[in-house]
């Protein structure tokens, strides 16, 4: 009689049943201890804090990776033979201090404290930690599987120093050597990522172009030297003023590039031109060779999709806007406006003190596109936009959210209403 491996499988439920509860009650017990036995948790912990140490002590994120991490990988085996800890247990242990540095890095009340400190930022530092602790968990997690916990002992350090060598090759690889930004390479694989996520969420993009005024005159005036120093302070500006989820990176020359994922187009100016004062307003040094005596930046921004269309576009329409910058007389900021806008129009049926037009072209942010208050009592926007389809809703006083009441085509909202639509045409 033929019989199927399921049918054989199936027959073997109580070998699976009694595997299940031997193996929960082992587990069980292994979580009792680590419940138990507060000595494990305080050497995770200052593992922990002496990682973080290390990484924010080094003069570039690529330097974060180095001989110095060896007495932490044998704190690791220590800690394991001393709690006769299995492989998965140290995979446990090593993604959590994974996921809590994560969590640190992702909390907004935190941002502030984010400071460059001349070395690594606190923010690039937690970083490499995180990805370091998440290397390691896979080191241990591949190296028990193929050899089994008897046999791992030695086995582990020296797969554990490679991990940190292949952490410090990658960083380096995708690292600018002289800024410590990211390089032009991976700005680009970053963008193309970040492109085709916006487009899946129907999310916006925003790039910024930034360029240094007058940079050859000043590396003529005070040598190479001298301009690296510049490039390097400038870097640390960029990745001081962005956000964690932000790329900064070097574009090539004097010219530095931030990606900014669910930014529009007026936010993303914000940021420049915070970013063009905060250098306009530091001492470099030796800039009496400068027209204003002082180094500053000009600045093109451009958003996906209501300025382009891809992500080479977007560079285009960026560096487009740079160039208007540079020719306007430099130190300034300059966003991309498409040839086509767009007027739109709303009359209230009550008195409205302020009303704010929201949209996927602004990330439905109430604060940045106040409408004009009109003499006939209506208000009044205009918006430049690539041809396509939007949503849009008004927001009176703050508070009220609507549709426009003139426009017939609507779109459900995803939360119990509607949006209007716009459609732009060329």
């Amino acid at each position: 009689m033929n019989i199927s491996l399921i049918q054989i499988i199936e027959q073997k439920d109580n070998l699976l049943r009694e595997r299940w509860n031997s193996s929960v009650k082992a587990l069980q017990s292994r979580i009792d201890l680590f419940q138990s036995d507060s000595a494990i948790f305080a050497e995770i912990h200052q593992l922990m804090i002496s990682l973080i140490s290390i990484v924010e002590n080094k003069d570039s994120a690529e330097q974060a990776v180095d001989a110095q991490l060896k007495p932490i990988v044998f704190r690791l085996r220590d800690l394991q033979s001393a709690h006769q800890l299995a492989a998965a247990e140290m995979v446990f242990l090593l993604f959590l201090m994974r996921d809590t540095l994560k969590e640190v890095m992702n909390d907004s009340s935190l941002a502030g404290l984010y400071e460059v400190n001349g070395r690594v930022s606190s923010g690039e530092a937690l970083k490499q930690a995180s990805n370091l602790m998440n290397r390691l968990g896979l080191v241990f997690f591949e190296n028990a599987m193929r050899l089994g916990d008897e046999d791992a002992g030695q086995q582990d350090v020296l797969a554990i120093e490679y991990a940190l060598l292949y952490e410090r090759t990658r960083q380096i690889a995708i690292t600018d050597r002289l800024t410590g930004l990211y390089n032009f390479g991976y700005f680009l694989d970053r963008l193309k990522e970040e492109k085709m996520r916006a487009e899946r969420y129907h999310r916006l993009l925003s790039l910024i172009i930034f360029d240094i005024d007058h940079f050859k005159k000043y590396n003529d005036a005070n040598g190479h030297p001298a301009g690296n120093e510049v490039l390097k302070k400038i870097a640390e500006i960029l990745k001081a003023e962005a956000r964690e989820v932000d790329i900064v990176a070097r574009y090539g020359g004097e010219e530095m590039v931030i990606i900014l994922p669910e930014t529009s187009r007026n936010r993303a100016a914000e940021l420049a031109d915070r970013i063009r004062e905060k250098v306009a307003a530091t001492a470099f040094g030796k800039m009496d060779s400068q027209p204003l005596k002082k180094v500053t930046l000009s600045a093109g921004v451009a958003t996906y999709p209501v300025d382009a269309s891809n992500e080479e576009s977007l560079i285009k329409k960026a560096d487009s806007s740079l160039y208007v910058a540079k020719s306007q007389g430099r130190n300034q900021v300059v966003s991309f406006e498409p040839a086509t806008k767009v007027v739109v129009t709303y009359r209230p049926s009550k008195p409205v003190n302020k009303v704010a037009l929201v949209g996927n072209f602004n990330n439905w942010d109430k604060d940045v596109d106040l409408m004009q208050h009109q003499e006939d009592g209506s208000f009044r926007f205009v918006i430049s936009l690539e041809p396509g389809v939007y949503h849009y809703k008004f927001v009176l006083d703050d508070n009220e959210w609507v549709i426009d009441p003139f426009n017939s085509q609507k779109s459900y909202d995803g939360m119990g209403g509607d949006n209007s639509v716009l459609k732009v045409s060329a």
